[in-house]
């Protein structure tokens, strides 16, 4: 039964003097904050880790002043009860977060919203682009390029001493169900069109042969379709992924300038994104 066939039902029924008894929350501590502080997520791979696991390892790499309640609606839906907006809204501008290489999505918890309407399959990464002539690491260039692979969510094209980046490195919301992107076509003021390959940080696991997140090459049923498994032609590789920062360099240097471009994050908390790539 839906939630407007329940709601129709019990528009017509005629409550007994037990049934007209509020309940009154016993909640009763102030710093403590209801569903606005909750996300909904969601596991985006086909072969699940094991939940538990996931929940432990998650709640320890937070470091949320309160503590983490999670209760799973679905076999993949979870809701994540934070104590605290702060701390959720953290945890979202941190993402991707990633559980043996799973892919877990979450999103803000939006009261009498379905979860059928939750858009998990739109998730935020940070791409860095390599070998871009140095006549075009700017911040315009950068934005246009963003825009041009997804919906742009920030810009990090400065590090703390004003000097530019060595690559160019953006934080996009793609569409996971889609194919990975592997490269953007950036045309000069000469007109000559120049092709460079896009790395993700972060990425979960996914497919060699069709380029889509949630599943590996193993496990593709497109792949089960040729005839011929021995002469795939792969045209998607682990070269997607960003080589993780240089440990010798200097992480306050390294990356400072992070400029956030959507309406739609959650809050500029440029100090928690800068550690992004320090979570395994």
């Amino acid at each position: 039964m839906m939630v407007d066939d329940i709601n129709a039902l019990l528009e017509n029924l005629k409550f007994l003097e037990e049934e007209s008894v509020r309940v009154i929350s016993s909640n009763m501590e102030t710093n403590y904050q209801g569903f606005e502080a909750w996300a909904v997520g969601k596991i985006m791979a086909i072969e699940k880790p094991n939940k538990e696991a996931m929940y432990r390892v998650l709640r320890s790499l937070w470091l949320t002043k309160y503590e983490v309640n999670v209760v799973a609606l679905t076999e993949e839906v979870i809701i994540v009860k934070f104590g605290y907006v702060e701390d959720r809204n953290r945890i979202l501008n941190m993402m991707p977060w990633l559980f043996d290489n799973c892919l877990f999505a979450m999103l803000p918890f939006v009261k009498d919203k379905e979860l059928e309407t939750y858009e998990f399959n739109f998730s935020s990464f940070w791409l860095r682009i390599y070998n871009i002539p140095l006549e075009y690491m700017e911040r315009q260039i950068d934005m246009d390029v963003g825009k041009a692979i997804g919906e742009l969510v920030a810009i990090d094209w400065k590090d703390r001493n004003g000097g530019w980046t060595e690559v160019m490195r953006l934080k996009v919301k793609i569409n996971v169900s889609n194919l990975l992107r592997r490269v953007v076509r950036l045309v000069g003021r000469n007109g000559v069109e120049m092709v460079y390959a896009i790395k993700f940080e972060r990425l979960p696991a996914f497919c060699y042969y069709c380029g889509i997140i949630g599943h590996t090459t193993q496990k593709c049923k497109k792949k089960e379709e040729v005839s011929d498994s021995n002469n795939l032609g792969l045209q998607y590789g682990n070269w997607l992924w960003a080589p993780p920062m240089n440990p010798n360099q200097n992480r306050g240097i390294w990356r400072n300038g992070i400029e956030i471009a959507s309406t739609q994050s959650i809050a500029n908390d440029t100090n928690e994104e800068s550690k992004s790539d320090t979570r395994e």
